[in-house]
C-alpha cells in the first residue's frame, strides 16, 4: 500500500511539474495560440512517461487553455472575437458576485485578514510590474482575484472562474506593450480600497471598468 501511495505522489508531482511547464511555453509565447502539444516531445523534454504528459495536457483543456482535435491531437487553445468577449463578460459577473458576497459574508476579522492578504500580493505585483515580468504579474493577478472567491467559500464560483481567468492571460500577451503592468496594478489598488471600505457599488464598477477596459483593448477599441 506504501509503495502504491508513493507511486501516484509522485504522479501527482510529475503531471503537476509538467501542466506548469507546458502553461509557461504558452504564457511565454513559445507555443503560440494553434501550435501542437506533442506528448513525445515533453516527455522527452522533462524525461517523464507520455501518460503523465496526457494527463497534464487533460488538466490544462479543463481550463481552455489547450483543445484536442480529432485525429490531429492537442494544440494551444485559439478563440475568436466573440469568445473573447464572452469570456469577459462571464469573468465580471462572476468577480462581481464574489466581491459582493465577500462585503456582505465575512466579519471584520475575516475581511481584515483578506485585505492584508491582497495588499501582499500587490506588493508583489508591484515589485513584478517595474521588472517588466508577465508571467509572474499574472500568477499574482490571479491570486487576487482567487484570493476574493476563496474567502466567500463558493466552489463553484471558484470553478467557473478559474476556467474564465487561466484561457484569458495567454491571449493577453500581445497587449503588453499598449497597456503597462503598472497601470493594470493600480486597477487593483482601487478593487481593495472599494472592499476594506465595504463599498460594493465602487468595488463592482471599478471590476467591470478595469475588465472591461482589457476587453477593449483586446478588441482594439479605445
Amino acid at each position: 500500500m506504501e509503495k502504491n501511495n508513493h507511486g501516484e505522489f509522485h504522479r501527482k508531482v510529475f503531471r503537476e511539474e509538467i501542466r506548469n511547464a507546458i502553461k509557461e511555453a504558452i504564457f511565454t509565447g513559445q507555443l503560440e495560440p494553434g501550435s501542437r502539444i506533442i506528448e513525445t516531445f515533453w516527455a522527452k523534454e522533462l524525461g517523464v512517461s507520455q501518460a503523465p504528459v496526457r494527463e497534464a495536457i487533460r488538466d490544462l483543456e479543463a481550463v481552455g487553455l489547450v483543445e484536442t482535435v480529432p485525429f490531429k491531437g492537442s494544440r494551444v487553445s485559439t478563440m475568436s472575437e466573440k469568445q473573447i468577449s464572452d469570456n469577459y463578460s462571464v469573468r465580471i459577473c462572476l468577480e462581481s458576485k464574489s466581491l459582493r458576497d465577500a462585503i456582505d459574508k465575512l466579519n471584520d476579522a475575516e475581511l481584515s485578514a483578506l485585505v492584508a492578504t491582497l495588499e501582499q500580493v500587490l506588493n508583489r505585483m508591484e515589485a513584478y510590474a517595474a521588472a517588466g515580468n508577465l508571467l509572474e504579474f499574472t500568477n499574482e493577478d490571479t491570486l487576487f482575484h482567487k484570493a476574493i472567491i476563496e474567502a466567500t467559500d463558493n466552489q463553484v464560483l471558484l470553478r467557473l472562474w478559474e476556467q474564465c481567468n487561466m484561457r484569458m492571460w495567454y491571449l493577453y500577451l500581445p497587449l503588453t506593450e499598449s497597456i503597462s503592468l503598472k497601470k493594470l496594478q493600480s486597477g487593483h489598488k482601487k478593487i481593495l480600497a472599494a472592499l476594506q471600505n465595504r463599498d460594493k457599488k465602487e468595488a463592482t464598477e471599478t471590476l467591470e471598468n478595469h475588465i472591461a477596459h482589457m476587453m477593449d483593448e483586446f478588441t482594439g477599441k479605445q
